[in-house]
């Protein structure tokens, strides 16, 4: 199983009502987008979260188990984060709402049993607040035996502490074996590609966009397209590259702590470009499933 672990939450996606603007209450966050779309993609996957049993957390154990991810969230009566969606051009902006919800407040003694895991993916806002940051670091750390894929997904406007955020990523770095960072985040943490490695990393996935995306490792660069479509919006593309990308390694059985040849490269990374191109062609974070990528 891939054991994703982060944030699950509720996007308030926006809609045109008969009264005027208003706002679409869908499951997303990008640890949970990813797990739902390596779900349907026929992935072994499993999702490690915080879930409110509130209404809106109640939808999202409904969404894990229609997409076939493994449950394996801590459950409480605080209530589901919230992240409120505008849209420019198709392009998302969000403004959270988090203080003392359900997956904010996990506890390292929430981490769930690691029997079956292979392989482990974290990332999204859950690395950015406290407690949380600091539950998902640890289990990292104490099973940094295992394949591990990190998306940090850097959003500047929810970062309150830059200094313990930036530290927190360089010891994640040093742990993880894959790493995707768009040309923004890389811009933002002020690194190169090489900075990245040098830090123990074997592949380095940068995304650019309608450019497309290219793994970097130590022995070169391997690159593929962005998949030409018409754009509904941006929502979950890059957790759905992720799922993608995951899912590609997995069907090779390159899924371990050596950096995959470079055919292997090139079809998980085709897979994540095909797979995220679904889920910008629709509204939301909707990926697709295997079948619809045949």
């Amino acid at each position: 199983m891939i054991l994703c672990a982060g944030e699950a939450l509720i996007d308030m996606l926006p809609r045109d009502t008969a009264d005027g603007p208003g706002f679409y209450p869908a499951t997303g966050g990008a640890v949970f987008n990813t797990a739902i779309a390596l779900g349907r993609l026929g992935a072994p996957v499993g999702l490690f979260t915080g879930l409110s049993d509130d209404l809106f957390g109640k939808r999202l154990a409904e969404g894990l188990a229609a997409s076939k991810v493994a449950n394996r969230a801590a459950v409480s009566d605080r209530p589901t984060t919230l992240a409120f969606v505008t849209l420019t051009d198709g392009h998302a902006e969000y403004a959270f709402y988090d203080e003392n919800t359900a997956g904010r407040l996990i506890a390292p003694e929430d981490t769930p049993d690691m029997t079956g895991v292979e392989a482990l993916f974290l990332g999204g806002i859950s690395l950015a607040v406290e407690p949380c940051a600091r539950t998902y670091e640890g289990l990292a750390l104490a099973n940094a035996h295992l394949p591990i894929m990190i998306d940090p997904n850097i959003r500047p406007g929810f970062i309150r502490d830059e200094a313990t955020f930036r530290a927190r990523l360089d010891r994640l770095l040093a742990v993880a074996d894959v790493v995707k960072l768009s040309d923004e985040d890389l811009a933002w943490l002020g690194m190169t590609a090489e900075d990245i490695l040098a830090r123990g990393v074997k592949v380095l996935c940068f995304t650019e966009g309608a450019k497309g995306v290219t793994a970097i490792t130590a022995q070169g660069r391997v690159s593929v397209p962005a998949v030409k479509v018409d754009v509904v919006d941006t929502v979950g593309a890059g957790d759905t590259f992720n799922a993608g990308f995951l899912a590609g390694l997995h069907r090779a059985g390159a899924l371990s702590k050596q950096c995959p040849d470079d055919d292997t490269l090139r079809a998980a990374l085709t897979l994540g470009a095909q797979a995220a191109a679904v889920t910008v062609s629709r509204a939301g974070a909707n990926p697709p499933w295997a079948h619809e990528l045949a």
